[in-house]
């Protein structure tokens, strides 16, 4: 099947069916637009832009520095001539050091839940006026207390615990 723009077909499905409404004769004096397929256009001349942009580097001529080789490295610190027993020393050395800060980091990470929370400084001040008013707000709550006392509601007084008591003694005795 040869391949047809999108839009050569359009029109020959508009040709195909004005013709099918031109033989209709009841169709041919109305508009025909109801019929026809109506396409919305898309907009495709937008480009997206891409999410990360790279930031281009100044241009110099001269090329950066040749990274340094294993062996310059080795000649450097000296480990180019150690034997291979040495080296593997070395290396378990190293590995043996990471393990150590790594295990004291551990270890203090896990000791920091056992640290107390610092306390906040008292203040000398506040606590001094706070009494000076507590020692008014007792005398205020001795006098409340004894007019309590005194206006109980249902509350019996010494006096008369005492001749119920007296009282209760007697009906047992009775019986």
């Amino acid at each position: 099947m040869p391949i047809v723009h999108h839009e050569a077909n359009l029109s020959i499905n508009y040709s195909l069916i004005k013709r099918e409404l031109a033989k209709d004769s009841e169709l041919r004096s109305q508009s025909w637009e109801r019929f026809l397929p109506q396409f919305k256009h898309k907009n495709v001349n937008k480009r997206k832009e891409p999410k990360k942009k790279t930031v281009k580097k100044e241009y110099t001529p001269f090329l950066p520095p040749q990274p340094e080789s294993q062996i310059d490295k080795e000649l450097a610190s000296g480990g180019y001539f150690f034997k291979a027993s040495q080296k593997k020393r070395q290396k378990m050395e190293a590995i043996k050091a990471k393990q150590a800060e790594a295990l004291s980091k551990r270890q203090e990470e896990r000791n920091k839940a056992f640290i107390p929370p610092k306390e906040k400084p008292v203040n000398l001040k506040k606590p001094k006026e706070a009494a000076t008013e507590t020692k008014i707000d007792v005398a205020a709550l001795k006098e409340k207390v004894k007019k309590a006392k005194n206006k109980k509601l249902g509350a019996l007084t010494a006096e008369e615990v005492k001749l119920k008591m007296e009282a209760d003694e007697k009906k047992t005795k009775k019986k």
